[in-house]
């Protein structure tokens, strides 16, 4: 199993997204929305080449393959990472409504 490093930008997206469903749903579907990215990580920790790899091509500069995997629960957020030889950094974790080409935007 190889350890799990995120970038910022994505911790906080996480961190956001909980944070959005505990007004709209309550805190309890919050807390779920973590549980589950938490539960994404340990499988992908543990099989970092199973994700879908389709937008590699779109981010050519990082260190390795651009890859995705969908949350179980949370189907249309997905956790995009890379799979290094020491680690498994996660770059975001996106809503797929909001589209590619945001996604790659340098945030501010």
């Amino acid at each position: 199993m190889k350890p799990v490093e995120w970038r910022l930008q994505a911790r906080c997206y996480a961190a956001e997204i909980a944070y959005c469903y505990a007004p709209e749903a309550g805190l309890a579907l919050g807390e779920a929305f973590l549980a589950e990215v938490d539960a994404t990580l340990e499988r992908m920790a543990a099989h970092p080449a199973t994700g879908a790899h389709r937008h590699a091509g779109c981010a050519p500069d990082l260190p390795a393959a651009l890859r995705f995997v969908p949350l179980k629960r949370f189907e249309h957020h997905l956790v995009y990472y890379i799979g290094l030889p020491d680690c498994v950094e996660i770059i975001r974790i996106w809503h797929s409504a909001r589209g590619l080409a945001a996604l790659l935007e340098t945030p501010r």
